[in-house]
């Protein structure tokens, strides 16, 4: 697997990117969240990182960092897995790319003292992948309750390290009294 940044750090890489972007469309058409994949929807003027990863020359996943506030960012936002490389289910904690994303984007990160993932699902897979992929997760924790995440009725688990303190800052009260 070769992880390739379009923005790393916030600054857009040298490149022609048309044929990541026009392959990540194509292939999310029939995705329900589709509409998150084009254009402004991909909200790449907010993303600290937006990575794509390949085999071979073939598409994988592709991934963005989502800057929060100067203190939080959201990883595996606007993240999306190619059709061709998506697993059956059957082990939730299966990932093609075995979480090399990830490592990657976390090494990126120091700026930040609270990094999250979230889910508008239950906090049942985070809690899974504490327990069953220490090697990654030992360091991760499990908020025990859904929050209000930056946006009006937004309910998201959160699975984070890092500073807890921040995750007020992004409760959808406190975040929408903030100017950006």
């Amino acid at each position: 697997m070769r992880i390739v940044p379009y923005i790393l750090k916030g600054e857009v890489q040298p490149g022609d990117w048309s044929y990541e972007f026009e392959q990540l469309h194509l292939d999310s058409l029939n995705d329900r969240l589709s509409n998150n994949y084009t254009g402004d929807k991909l909200n790449l003027d907010k993303m600290y990182n937006f990575t794509f990863t390949y085999d071979g020359d073939s598409l994988v996943q592709c991934s963005g960092t989502q800057i929060c506030t100067s203190n939080a960012v959201r990883v595996f936002s606007r993240y999306y897995m190619f059709n061709e490389y998506r697993t059956d289910g059957t082990n939730p904690l299966e990932k093609t790319d075995d979480f090399a994303e990830l490592k990657y984007t976390l090494d990126t990160l120091s700026d930040f003292p609270l990094v999250i993932w979230t889910r508008d699902k239950s906090k049942g897979f985070f809690k899974r992948l504490k327990r069953g992929r220490p090697d990654i997760f030992k360091d991760w924790e499990v908020y025990p309750e859904m929050i209000e995440l930056m946006y009006k009725d937004n309910y998201q688990s959160i699975f984070y390290t890092g500073d807890i303190t921040h995750l007020h800052s992004l409760q959808y009260e406190a975040y929408s009294q903030k100017k950006h």
